[in-house]
């Protein structure tokens, strides 16, 4: 279908076509002057000009000849001009306003050109009508395969400079060889002399847009957490994201502080967890804290979801972080452990609970009874009971107790034994 063009608007458009050096002169001028982004240096003005000269004669020639929209095809320079400005993180909002500015110029000067031509008011009327269809047809085009054009460059970019700094970062934890100051440039964060906390987040559900969100809250997390300056985010894959807080040399938040803090942000980005290593200083630091984040992620994974924690820190763990090369074979020593006391099922969760208040508060029924909101009587009751589940008295081998419930705290059914028929209720 062909573009409607009055017989007033082909002939002026045809002058444009064969008298366009001044035109194009100014409208490069202006989109320069509003834009200078867009001709920051020798090869984008290049283009910029190329661009501009190469679409203004594309537009006139559509006025000219009526020539189907379908027809028109964007000029290779302003596809190349928004590849560029995709690697130099330029918004292409900066390019679709130079088209706008162009778009505006050369309306100016058909029109004027329109009604300086002897013409009766219907004939001017319905030039400048074909004019504005067909002007914003052609431009609504072109600026959809620019941008079509952009994105696809800005992906591509932003997969190759991911890739070149997780290599980078990949080096400085695998502590090979090569410059420190170079692999400090290349990721633009301080590796030295900060002290880093490192975390991890995943996501197992719609994982890249969750993480694009977390991504924008970064700087929420770097407070909550005490960070002094920006973070080092990296994406491995699709569904995580390593991070790095500077939190000074000195040891940042608390681990609690940084739980509750985290767990806070999280709560607007759902099916989002997270996992901590602690704060260290230097290189060293750098690496230990994420391998401490990698281990607590290992078991947070590994956990029952029905259990799994928001936010894991080392200070939970305790330990059953020696459990994270294979949290699933804790579970027959979990069992041998804890005997029928690790019987997943509501009645022995009871036990558990309440033996973990009991031995974590020191073995004071008082302390626990308060933290559970329970009788003392109820206490101890449960207390006795989870003893003849376990087969044995808690003195006889209580340090694996403790570490057995904290297993079962953290991993849940990962580390149980399934519920047989039957059961009381204590």
């Amino acid at each position: 279908m062909s573009t409607p063009v009055s017989d007033i608007l082909v002939l002026v458009a045809r002058e444009v076509v064969t008298d366009a050096e001044e035109l194009l002169a100014v409208v490069l001028a202006d989109i320069a002057e509003a834009l200078p982004d867009l001709a920051a240096d020798a090869r984008m003005r290049e283009l910029l000009a190329a661009t501009v000269r190469d679409t203004i004669l594309a537009a006139v020639t559509v006025f000219s000849t009526g020539a189907s929209l379908t027809m028109v095809r964007t000029p290779e320079a302003s596809l190349e001009l928004a590849r560029r400005l995709a690697q130099r993180n330029v918004p292409i909002a900066a390019m679709l306003r130079a088209y706008r500015l162009g778009q505006a110029r050369v309306q100016q000067e058909l029109i004027t050109r329109i009604a300086a031509r002897k013409a009766s008011a219907d004939e001017v009327a319905e030039a400048a009508k074909d004019l504005s269809s067909s002007a914003f047809g052609f431009v609504d085009l072109v600026a959809e395969e620019v941008v079509a054009a952009y994105q696809a460059e800005r992906d591509d970019w932003m997969r190759q400079r991911n890739a070149a700094r997780l290599a980078k970062i990949n080096s400085v934890l695998a502590a090979r060889s090569g410059e420190l100051g170079d692999a400090e440039t290349a990721l633009g964060y301080e590796l030295a002399r900060a002290g880093h906390l490192a975390a991890v987040f995943w996501c197992e559900v719609d994982g890249a847009s969750r993480l694009t969100a977390l991504e924008r809250r970064m700087p929420r997390l770097a407070a909550a957490v005490g960070a002094v300056r920006s973070p080092l985010v990296i994406a491995p894959d699709a569904a995580t994201l390593w991070v790095w807080f500077p939190v000074g040399t000195q040891v940042g938040a608390s681990p609690n502080a940084v739980t509750a803090a985290v767990t806070e942000e999280l709560a607007a980005v759902p099916e989002v967890y997270g996992a901590f290593g602690d704060p260290a200083p230097g290189v060293d630091g750098f690496r230990h804290s994420h391998q401490q984040a990698r281990q607590a992620q290992v078991l947070a994974h590994a956990a029952d979801p029905r259990a799994r924690l928001r936010v894991t820190v080392p200070a939970l763990l305790g330990p059953v972080a020696l459990l994270a090369l294979e949290p699933g074979s804790a579970a027959g020593w979990v069992w041998s452990a804890l005997g029928e006391l690790a019987v997943d099922d509501d009645a022995h969760a009871r036990m558990r609970d309440t033996l973990w208040a009991y031995l974590s508060s020191g073995s004071s029924l008082a302390t626990a009874a308060a933290e559970l909101h329970l009788h003392k009587n109820t206490i101890q009751y449960r207390v006795r009971k989870a003893e003849e589940a376990r087969g044995r008295p808690l003195a006889d081998g209580r340090l694996d107790v403790e570490v057995a419930l904290l297993a079962c705290r953290l991993l849940g059914s990962t580390v149980l034994r399934p519920p047989s028929a039957g059961g009381g209720t204590p």
